[in-house]
């Protein structure tokens, strides 16, 4: 700081005399004037002397001034000289580089006082300054897109995350059900089938139409029971026991065969008149059944018991005409033999 102290007292020094030169020099001028004829003076010139007057008082608050701003200068180095060394002494160069005086300082003062501040390229240090701000500043926008996107995902986590489990839960349970259902209604069939297994008489049947009447087996079981009843003498309630199998179990494979039973138990329980045509109804309307045939010989018997012998006859024949090589049209030949000697 002493040799910038130096430096700031010698431009003092070059500026004073420079101001002393300059007021010296307006002196002899005004005395030149003042020796030259009336006539030739202008009229513009007339005052110089006041002019000159007005301006040398101004010179002290120039200087004044000058001082006051050399000694801003110094304390703003001295701050700039802490906070960056390097930016100091790159700024202080061109102050030492210029001691002497110029005619700026002379030209500031007849406009007015007025001074202009040198602009300093950037330094590299600045330069670096910069770039890692735009560095960090989008590394900060980065870490805002990234942590928006997780309050994102987090929001559609929470949102939608709790009616997915109840859905999932939903799903494993009916699923967990259904498993339980089917190992359930596996046990209860495989019981079922056991039960039927071993059932000898009416109590047996009935007792798998109580336990399980929901399973396969129970279809089987009624029938069964039907036929035990049928035996007993029961042809009553046989009747009823397949008119109920008919009614819960029309697409089952065993229903034709129980509507045919209940049309024998009408015939065993002597209603002749109706089993004959019932018998007639079931053959036409199950032709493709194995049942057809059997249908067909039971009303050609039905008909022999009521002694219409030519419908009996008729019967035999179509029997052995729709159904030929078969047992059932070798018995319905030897039945038409009985029958044309019944009608002789």
């Amino acid at each position: 700081m002493t040799e910038e102290k130096k430096q700031q007292q010698d431009f003092l020094s070059g500026h004073e005399a420079l101001l002393n030169s300059i007021n010296k020099k307006r002196v002899e001028n005004q005395t030149a004037a003042t020796q030259t004829p009336p006539a030739q003076e202008k009229p513009e010139t007339v005052p110089p002397r006041k002019a000159v007057a007005e301006e040398l008082p101004a010179e002290e608050p120039v200087m004044e001034a000058q001082a006051e701003s050399f000694e801003d200068a110094e304390i703003e180095a001295e701050l700039a000289e802490e906070e960056q060394g390097e930016e100091v002494l790159a700024e202080a160069e061109p102050v030492a580089a210029h001691p002497a005086p110029t005619k700026a300082p002379a030209k500031a003062v007849h406009q007015g006082g007025g001074k202009k501040k040198k602009k300093h390229a950037p330094s590299p240090e600045a330069a670096r300054t910069d770039a890692d701000k735009q560095r960090h500043e989008e590394m900060l926008k980065q870490q805002a897109l990234k942590q928006q996107e997780v309050e994102e995902v987090l929001g559609f986590i929470q949102k939608y995350s709790k009616p997915a489990t109840i859905a999932i839960v939903a799903v494993c349970a009916l699923f967990l059900a259904d498993r339980l259902l089917k190992n359930s209604r596996a046990n209860k069939e495989r019981k079922a089938d056991a039960a039927l297994l071993d059932a000898r008489t009416a109590a047996d049947y009935q007792a798998i139409l109580d336990d399980f009447g929901s399973t396969p087996s129970a279809p089987l079981a009624l029938m069964g029971l039907a036929l035990e009843r049928f035996n007993a003498g029961q042809v009553q309630d046989a009747v009823a026991l397949y008119g109920d199998f008919s009614k819960k179990y029309p697409e089952h494979e065993l229903a034709e065969q129980a509507e045919f039973n209940q049309i024998t138990c009408k015939e065993a329980l002597g209603q002749t008149g109706d089993a004959h045509l019932l018998y007639g109804e079931f053959a036409k309307k199950h032709a493709d059944s194995h049942l057809a045939p059997v249908a067909m010989i039971a009303q050609a018997r039905c008909l022999e018991s009521l002694s219409l012998l030519a419908e009996a006859k008729q019967v035999y024949e179509d029997v052995i005409t729709y159904h030929p090589g078969t047992g059932w049209s070798r018995m319905s030949e030897a039945s038409l033999k009985v029958v044309e000697a019944k009608l002789k």
